[in-house]
């Protein structure tokens, strides 16, 4: 089994915790300030937007064309199926 440290933990004050915790705190709310920048500044790129609008239009062709030569592909199916069933019900058995 593994053994972990057995060192006493040092006695932490209520004051050294709430000094952390604004520390803490402080980043985070730094954090937040640089990703409101930075998605401001993506929003009000033209290039950034244009691409965006790009890749949607790119993604939703290719479903498209998906979609049809799914559609496509079961017809053909269906088909053969078809095809086959005829074919098996022609033959005496």
């Amino acid at each position: 089994m593994a053994e972990f440290g057995t060192q006493p933990q040092e006695k932490i004050t209520i004051e050294e915790i709430i000094s952390r915790l604004k520390e803490i705190n402080a980043g985070l709310k730094q954090a937040v300030f640089n990703l409101h920048d930075k998605i401001e500044l993506f929003s009000s790129e033209p290039q950034f937007q244009d691409g965006l609008e790009d890749l949607k239009r790119d993604v939703e062709t290719k479903a498209n064309l998906l979609e049809s030569e799914v559609k496509s592909l079961r017809n053909d199916l269906k088909t053969i199926k078809d095809l086959l069933g005829s074919n098996l019900k022609e033959k005496p058995t």
